[in-house]
């Protein structure tokens, strides 16, 4: 066969590995990394920033403890003060604690009202209306009541523990 000057052969002039682009790490891969990593703490502290669980008891706590300072003063001079004194204080603990109007309610107002306390037990409720009805008893009789101001202090004392530990 005779040789023609425009023969077909092919002439590989490279290496195929040389066709391949090469991946060189740019700059701006640096900033989108930094970019990426500052995202996801930002993200992570928002998170956790919303994910503190308030404590449900802490008012109640800290109206228990306010009411127990209290109580640490020394019993009034008469009953009808020492009644009046123990009457704001467990008032405003009931109020402080469980969101009750017992602060602002006559006697008669609390007593009567059917949903008063309805987050503590029966006899509770119970206790808690005859030591109101006690209480007012004294504060508001012609005439100052002989009853022992230590008692009522007592008494107070104890009820307030009845109710928070119910």
């Amino acid at each position: 066969m005779e040789q023609n000057e425009y023969s077909l052969e092919l002439v590989e002039t490279r290496d195929a590995i040389d066709l391949v682009p090469s991946w060189e790490l740019q700059t701006w891969w640096y900033f989108a990394a930094a970019a990426a990593v500052l995202a996801i703490v930002v993200l992570v502290l928002l998170l956790k920033r919303g994910k503190t669980v308030p404590d449900p008891y802490k008012e109640k706590r800290e109206a228990y403890n306010e009411a127990k300072a209290e109580f640490t003063k020394p019993a009034g001079t008469d009953a009808r003060t020492e009644a009046q004194r123990i009457s704001v204080i467990i008032r405003r603990y009931l109020a402080r604690s469980m969101g009750e109007p017992a602060l602002f309610e006559t006697h008669e107002e609390f007593v009567s009202r059917h949903e008063a306390l309805k987050g503590l037990p029966e006899d509770v409720r119970e206790s808690v209306g005859a030591f109101f009805a006690n209480l007012a008893a004294l504060k508001y009789a012609p005439t100052v009541p002989d009853a022992d101001p230590t008692g009522i202090h007592i008494g107070g004392l104890e009820l307030l523990e009845r109710v928070h530990t119910a």
